[in-house]
């Protein structure tokens, strides 16, 4: 294992002139505690703790790495032994090397407890989860894995490594090792399957497609205290997604074995605490949505100075959304309509969630087998103004 930071002290004695020089001792004093912080993915913040022993007087620490991504005008000492007597006198930095020179007071020779921190580079972490639903797909085992990369030029031996949530946990990962660790694992975590039907991406009349058209089908999942999370933010990652499957029995009476089917991954967004997880599982074609613009009049026609041109005007547009489920059981369908610059909604026959100011979200849940005379009819009335430079306070 290649020693990659050194901490040496000498004793600078006023009286003698040939110790104002750098000296470094053979006997060096090795890490008694090493906390890795992976809170920032830019930067990994390491705290060592060493024994120090000083002499009376002002005496030297030197501290050098070589082939450590350092940031240097990071590095900070604390003591933590005797902090009200035991004193940084100055910091210096030799010159063409990777070191710092601590000048310390100690008014006794004793032992002290040092923290330096610093910040590294090249020490990479990525989620990965792993995601198991059960038959029925109304729950799932959620595992949580922990992907360290060690490119940082440094050992950490027995380091105590935080991810920002939960305990700590101890790990040896050395220069250019890659390490995986499971860091939490939730059961039986509730689900929902949702269809999403986008306006911008898919088409308004799927009658005219020469394909059948497929809707998005997600697996929800509530980042809250409800669905046995909601203790932190489920941080980025890639997400593979598996349905436990009852195998065939090898011989008549007995009982079938459990096996796990792939289908498919997704990418897992940044989740904050009460917003939702989706996770994409593939598309399904036994919703059809049709969705025609009925109205659209021009309204508030503002001319030009002549009066023979019309400039600018507000719009009075109808939508009407056809939906029909042709499956056996009811599912959750959410429709997501864009409405852009300003405008006001006059009336609607189902009630909407307004994601952001362009944006809206039907949350809907088809009957069984919704079709013909039973399928499922959303109407809505908006206003579309041209303000042109006369916004309303409130609109």
């Amino acid at each position: 294992m290649k020693k990659l930071l050194l901490l040496s002290v000498a004793v600078l004695l006023v009286a003698c002139s040939s110790l104002q020089a750098r000296v470094k001792l053979v006997a060096l004093p090795e890490r008694a505690r090493v906390v890795v912080s992976l809170n920032n993915p830019d930067a990994t913040l390491v705290e060592e703790e060493r024994i120090v022993t000083l002499q009376k007087g002002v005496n030297k620490v030197d501290f050098s790495w070589r082939g450590v991504n350092i940031d240097a005008t990071s590095i900070q000492a604390r003591m933590l032994s005797h902090p009200d007597n035991v004193t940084i006198l100055n910091t210096s930095y030799p010159p063409n090397e990777n070191a710092l020179i601590w000048e310390i007071s100690s008014p006794v020779a004793q032992e002290e407890r040092v923290r330096i921190s610093y910040l590294i580079t090249g020490f990479g972490r990525d989620v990965v989860y792993k995601a198991v639903s059960e038959p029925d797909e109304t729950a799932l085992t959620l595992r949580n894995y922990l992907r360290l990369r060690n490119n940082s030029g440094e050992d950490l031996t027995e380091a105590e490594i935080g991810i920002g949530y939960g305990a700590s946990f101890k790990k040896t990962i050395a220069h250019e090792e890659v390490l995986e660790v499971l860091s939490e694992r939730i059961e039986t975590l509730p689900i929902k399957k949702v269809l999403t039907w986008d306006a911008a991406t898919l088409p308004w009349d799927p009658e005219y497609q020469k394909a059948t058209v497929g809707i998005p089908l997600s697996y929800v999942i509530k980042n809250d205290k409800a669905s046995k999370l909601g203790t932190h933010t489920l941080l980025p990652g890639k997400v593979r997604i598996f349905i436990k499957t009852k195998e065939q029995a090898d011989k008549e009476g007995d009982k079938p074995g459990e096996g796990v089917a792939f289908t498919g991954e997704d990418w897992g967004t940044l989740t904050p605490v009460d917003r939702e997880l989706k996770l994409y599982i593939g598309q399904s074609r036994d919703v059809k949505v049709t969705q025609r613009q009925t109205k659209k009049d021009r309204t508030n026609i503002r001319r030009n100075n002549n009066g023979n041109q019309d400039v600018v005007w507000d719009t009075d547009d109808v939508y009407k959304i056809e939906i029909e489920n042709f499956k056996k059981t009811a599912i959750d369908l959410v429709i997501v309509e864009h409405l852009p610059g300003y405008w006001k909604m006059v009336e609607s026959t189902h009630k909407f969630e307004k994601k952001d100011a362009f944006t809206i979200e039907y949350k809907l849940t088809l009957p069984a087998e919704s079709t013909g005379d039973k399928k499922t009819v959303v109407t809505f009335n908006v206003n579309r103004l041209n303000v042109q430079g006369n916004e309303p306070a409130n609109y």
